[in-house]
C-alpha cells in the first residue's frame, strides 16, 4: 500500500488529484512516480503554510508558490534531463495532495480564492523565492557574476525577525516576518507580496 509521511505530521499522504505516471530516468537510474494535474489542483495541495495563520499570510504564500510553480512549468515533452516540473518536497515546495486539502481546508479555499493570481514585474510573471527567517533583513539577489539582475528581489527590513542567523537562502519573502505582519499589523496578501518583491504587481494571469 501507499505510504508517504512527513516529519511532524501524523497523516499518511496518499490521496492525489489527477493521474500518476511512472517514468524511469536512464541517466540517473532512478524511477519516478509523477503526479500530473492542473496547476490550480496542485495549489490546493501545497502545504507550505499552516491552516490557522492569518488569511493575508496564507494567501501571500500561495500566490508566491503559484508564481514559482508557473515559472517552472515546461510546455515541452519530458526528456531524460527534465521528467517533471517541480519536486513535491521542500527542494521546490511541499506538495501533499488531496489529503492536505482535507486537513487544511482554509488553505485549499484561499487557493481557490486567489486562482490565477501571480506576482509580476513589468507584466511578466517572476520567480518568487521565500524562506523561513532572516537576521533582520532579506538579501539582495545576485547572479553568479555578482550582478543584481532581478530588481524585484531587493533587500528589505524584517521587523519581526529577531534571529542572529538566516534560516534559508535569505532572498525574497521571510515567511516568519510575513506571518507576523499579517497577524499583528493586519497586512493583506497584496501588501505583503509587494513589500518583499519590490516594484511588483499581483495580477490575475488566467
Amino acid at each position: 500500500g501507499c505510504k508517504r509521511t512527513v516529519f511532524g505530521r501524523k497523516q499518511n499522504y496518499c490521496a492525489y488529484r489527477g493521474t500518476f505516471e511512472y517514468r524511469y530516468a536512464p541517466k540517473s537510474k532512478i524511477p519516478y512516480l509523477i503526479n500530473e494535474l492542473p496547476l490550480e489542483d496542485y495549489m490546493k495541495g501545497v502545504a507550505e503554510t499552516d491552516n490557522n495563520s492569518a488569511e493575508g499570510y496564507i494567501k501571500a504564500v500561495l500566490v508566491a508558490a503559484r508564481s514559482y510553480a508557473y515559472k517552472n512549468i515546461s510546455f515541452d515533452p519530458p526528456t531524460d534531463k527534465r521528467l517533471f516540473d517541480v519536486f513535491a518536497s521542500t527542494q521546490d515546495q511541499l506538495y501533499l495532495g488531496y489529503t492536505s486539502e482535507q486537513k487544511m481546508s482554509r488553505v485549499a479555499r484561499f487557493a481557490q480564492e486567489t486562482a490565477g493570481e501571480m506576482v509580476t514585474y513589468k507584466s511578466n510573471v517572476v520567480t518568487t523565492p521565500y524562506f523561513t527567517h532572516t537576521n533582520g533583513k532579506t538579501k539582495d539577489w545576485k547572479n553568479s557574476k555578482g550582478k543584481k539582475d532581478r530588481p524585484w528581489l531587493m533587500s528589505v527590513v524584517c521587523i519581526y525577525d529577531k534571529y542572529k542567523k538566516y534560516y534559508g537562502h535569505g532572498i525574497g519573502m521571510s515567511t516568519h516576518d510575513a506571518m507576523l505582519r499579517a497577524k499583528k499589523d493586519d497586512w493583506g496578501y497584496v501588501q505583503l507580496l509587494q513589500y518583499y518583491y519590490t516594484y511588483t504587481q499581483v495580477e490575475k494571469i488566467y
